[in-house]
């Protein structure tokens, strides 16, 4: 029977310290935390892990989101950050300041630089709310789905759109047409995994290529899945995480 979880709060608190580590989900561009559903229904009894989640009100970038994030870091206990897609970046930023506790970062179909390769930096002008309030949901869908999802992810994407301004979304897709964490990944302190997701239509295999360039010892699992890889599969996803979290 799959485990409901609450993915309402802010922040992660106290980590119990007979826990395995703890998981620390930080989300992709919509920021609500809603996706990670499926995900967190995966995880054994034994096992914790905490959302953090973005503002869908206030148009705020990496450097102001930073703060954001840090205050919602748990408080003791040693815990991982899984980072999904636009929150890559944020995580390494996180990283690379050395917070107590934290032993390993997995990015998850993500990028240290802009992912859109035809897209150049200056464009992100042009990123405007009227593009998000104007496409349809199922052409967002269908493209990080690599299809038309299952009626489930369907709802839960819907969810998560709707909890998020179209004015939001359009400043964090400027935020990643301009980040380069590439230094933030060099600087690193605690060993880095990544999640690719093979038939990913937004963050291409260029993206984890550049990262192995900055960064060689970065660990790497594949997995047959869309962009969505984290909701798309799950069981898989989780098993890849555990191993990659083995030995941090």
């Amino acid at each position: 029977m799959p485990r409901k979880v609450d993915v309402a709060s802010w922040g992660c608190g106290t980590i119990s310290a007979d826990r395995a580590m703890h998981l620390v989900l930080m989300p992709g561009m919509d920021g609500t935390g809603v996706l990670f559903q499926p995900l967190l229904e995966q995880l054994a009894p034994s096992e914790s892990a905490c959302v953090i989640r973005y503002p869908g009100d206030e148009q705020l970038g990496y450097d102001e989101l930073l703060a954001t994030v840090e205050r919602a870091l748990p408080t003791a206990g040693r815990y991982a950050l899984i980072a999904e897609s636009f929150s890559g970046p944020l995580a390494l930023r996180v990283a690379a300041r050395n917070p107590v506790g934290l032993a390993a970062v997995v990015l998850a179909a993500s990028f240290v630089t802009n992912p859109l390769r035809l897209v150049p930096r200056w464009a992100a002008a042009l990123a405007s709310p009227w593009l998000f309030a104007t496409v349809p949901k199922h052409a967002q869908a269908w493209a990080v789905f690599d299809g038309a999802p299952s009626e489930p992810l369907r709802e839960l994407f819907r969810e998560a759109q709707t909890q998020v301004l179209p004015a939001v979304m359009a400043a964090r897709a400027r935020a990643i047409m301009r980040v380069d964490a590439t230094a933030d990944l060099r600087a690193c302190p605690v060993p880095v995994s990544y999640l690719q997701a093979i038939r990913d239509r937004v963050v291409s295999a260029s993206c984890l290529r550049r990262n192995l360039v900055a960064r060689p010892d970065v660990a790497v699992r594949r997995i047959d899945a869309p962009h969505l890889i984290l909701q798309t599969a799950p069981a898989q996803s989780l098993v890849a995480i555990r191993g990659l979290l083995a030995h941090a």
